[in-house]
This record gives structure tokens, C-alpha cells and sequence, in this order.
């Protein structure tokens, strides 16, 4: 399992696992098959420019996420999301803090208050401190929302502009000074035009497109028709816990949403 509550941050050593990424991808090994992403020092050749950012502990050995500029020779580069949405539990959380530490280092060169570079990070927590005004830059989270609603024995679900034919929950950003409840009624609302009830938290799952974290929730239906927003969602409808049509795999939590919901209308009503 990954252990992310260390006191120090290791240099990369000959002993440590390496996770590679170019251009945002996924680097495997094409002997190995697509689902192999764990490295040695020795499968690849580092270069004073390659960036490393250290991750935590896996089962004992030091991990490090490497964003590499050009693809080494005898790998192969697979999107994130294909990758991902194929792990266990465990690896899920490993390739999802890889992928959230490697876009903060890539995203952070330069201070945002002054504008200095930013060369070096600091050698115990995630953090790059601008050596001109002090300003201290933090990987960056944002919290969003996913929700299932219920009426009767369907499910809400939703296709949106950037899916081709799964569907999914009403999903969005939380603004500023908003509750996460708060959040869930208004995202609802706006994608939808519903009115919901009885808003419960279910869990969370951290979301590396590029850094969100998603909390999900359980809703009933209260008043409304449904009415997609434009831009946002390309079609909305009820749909009976028994026919389903092609939703998100279990591995993310809009699928883990979806499935938990049917298997309580099932049990319980």
C-alpha cells in the first residue's frame, strides 16, 4: 500500500520505484504489457533534466513520479484515464497522487505572486518556497461534487459534451464560500433544472484530470422537469434500476455511486 506520511523526501536512488510520464501519458513497458507502470532505475535512462518528484512509500520501497521530455526507447505511452479506471483500489491511489504530484511540479516553475522561478522544492512536504518573496506553492486541489439522485426505483443519469455514450452523475466544482451541500443542490439544479432532497455523503475519490477531488452523494428527487443545460449536458433521463445503459466503471466513483444506489433501491424499496 502507499505510505504518504514520511519526514523527508529521498533523492532517487537505484532502490526506488519509478512511475514515468510524458506529455501527461502513462509510460509501460511494450514487453510487459500496458498494464505494468511501476519501473526500476535501470528500465530507463534519467538525464540531469529529467524531473522527479517524490511520492511516498510503497510497501516499503521509496516511489517517485518522473515527467520525462521525450519517450525512452522500448516504452509505449497510454492516456491516464485507460490506465487508471483498470487498477485495483491501491494502484488507483498510486497512479492518481503520481499524476496530481507531477501536473503541481509542471504547473508550478514560476511564483504566482512575483513571478520568480521556482527552482527547488523543499526536501520534506510538497511545497515550493519562491526564494525572491517567500510565497510558498502547494499542489493545488479542487473539490467537486458527484451525485446520484434517486425517484422512486431510476436513477438520474447524464451524458455530457465530452462523453461519447456513457453516462454518468450530475458532477461540478464547488464555488467559493459553498458548502458541499450546497454545491450538490445548485450543480443539480443548473445541469438540470431539479430540485433534490435528502442530501447524504457517500465517499471520495481523487480525480487527476488535472486535481480534483470528488466527494460523492446519494439524493432523492423532490420537484421539476428535467431540462439539460446547453453546452453542458447533451442528454438527462430517468432510467429503471434494471435497465441501465452504459454507465462508469466501477473502479471511479461515479460508477461506485451509480451501482451502490441500485443495489439499496433493490434492497430496500
Amino acid at each position: 500500500m502507499l505510505q504518504i506520511g514520511v519526514n523527508s523526501h529521498p533523492i532517487p536512488h537505484p532502490e526506488a520505484i519509478f512511475l514515468l510520464m510524458y506529455k501527461g501519458n502513462v509510460l509501460t513497458l511494450e514487453s510487459h504489457g500496458s498494464l505494468l507502470f511501476k519501473h526500476q532505475i535501470t528500465d530507463f535512462q534519467p538525464t540531469p533534466e529529467t524531473q522527479s518528484i517524490y511520492c511516498g512509500q510503497w510497501y516499503g520501497k521509496d516511489v517517485f513520479v518522473c515527467r520525462l521530455s521525450k519517450m525512452p526507447k522500448g516504452f509505449i505511452d497510454t492516456p491516464l484515464r485507460d490506465i487508471l479506471l483498470a487498477q485495483d483500489h491501491e494502484h488507483y491511489a498510486l497512479l492518481s497522487r503520481a499524476r496530481q504530484l507531477a501536473t503541481w511540479d509542471a504547473d508550478h516553475q514560476f511564483c504566482s505572486r512575483c513571478g520568480h522561478p521556482l527552482a527547488n522544492k523543499h526536501d520534506r512536504e510538497h511545497t515550493k518556497i519562491c526564494s525572491n518573496c517567500h510565497h510558498r506553492s502547494y499542489p493545488r486541489i479542487s473539490p467537486c461534487i458527484i451525485v446520484s439522485i434517486r425517484k422512486g426505483k431510476q436513477l438520474l443519469l447524464a451524458r455530457g459534451t465530452t462523453t461519447q455514450t456513457r453516462f454518468s452523475n450530475i458532477a461540478g466544482f464547488v464555488e467559493a464560500g459553498e458548502t458541499l451541500e450546497q454545491a450538490v443542490e445548485r450543480e443539480v439544479y443548473e445541469e438540470v433544472g431539479l430540485k433534490i432532497k435528502n442530501i447524504r455523503y457517500y465517499s471520495s475519490q481523487p480525480w487527476s484530470f488535472p486535481h480534483q477531488l470528488m466527494a460523492g452523494f446519494f439524493a432523492e428527487y423532490e420537484s421539476g422537469e428535467i431540462t439539460p443545460a446547453p453546452g453542458e449536458i447533451i442528454e438527462a433521463d430517468w432510467y429503471d434500476i434494471h435497465c441501465l445503459p452504459e454507465v462508469s466503471p466501477k473502479a471511479s466513483i461515479s460508477g461506485q455511486l451509480i451501482y451502490q444506489h441500485a443495489d439499496y433501491i433493490k434492497e430496500n424499496l
